[in-house]
């Protein structure tokens, strides 16, 4: 049985969330996984005793598979798969070490399909690069956020940036900057804003931690 699973950490420990929909095939979980990436973290293998046994990875790199290159390692808090040009400069796991502090077994999935190398994406992946960087130095400048938000409105992979900055500070970092995250999430893009606030109702995933983070919540 394959069941779609969540991943956050919890005071540097790892938690582990479950989707309650299961899936006959790997193939299965992660065609459910790609329409959305952002929610889930990856497709768990389980036995007939509802133990996990084996974690897969998608092969892509990053949330919205704008970059489209092979991943190969995962951000060390965030657990977001990276290929090698969108880790540069970044705390990284390879897929054994994740292994190791996850004491499960994991794995990148076969290619299902030949990778998108475009000149568009090129350009793009050292946004959200740069933007993971900076965002605990960076956050409490207005001048800072407004320019984030104009790239979030026209990169795709800002948002990884986004995502992956959020997720990456500490509890310490979260309550000392949280005036200026309320701040950024209220100056959101309206769509991007939309999304994360859908996004907290599944609180282990990437997104809903960011939203959470950001004073964003969820009104039905």
């Amino acid at each position: 049985m394959f069941r779609l699973i969540q991943l956050h950490t919890d005071s540097g420990v790892p938690r582990i969330g479950v989707d309650p929909d299961g899936y006959v095939s790997a193939r299965a979980a992660l065609a459910h996984y790609r329409t959305a990436p952002a929610t889930y973290f990856a497709v768990g293998r389980f036995d007939h005793e509802g133990t996990l046994t084996e974690v897969i990875l998608d092969p892509i790199c990053g949330l919205d598979g704008a970059c489209q290159r092979p991943a190969s390692v995962v951000h060390s808090k965030t657990y977001e798969r990276l290929c090698e040009r969108c880790a540069s400069g970044l705390d990284v796991l390879t897929v054994p070490q994740l292994a190791r502090r996850l004491g499960i077994a994991c794995r990148l999935a076969p290619s299902v399909a030949r990778f998108r190398q475009t000149a568009l994406g090129g350009l793009r992946a050292p946004a959200g690069n740069r933007i993971a960087r900076e965002f605990a130095d960076h956050v409490h400048d207005p001048r800072w956020r407004r320019q984030l938000c104009k790239e979030l409105a026209q990169s795709p992979t800002a948002l990884n940036g986004l995502l992956i900055g959020t997720g990456a500070l500490s509890h310490r970092q979260v309550l000392d900057l949280f005036p200026a995250l309320c701040a950024l999430g209220d100056e959101l893009p309206d769509g991007i804003r939309s999304d994360l606030s859908r996004a907290t109702t599944r609180p282990l995933s990437p997104a809903g931690v960011a939203g959470l983070r950001l004073g964003l919540s969820f009104r039905a």
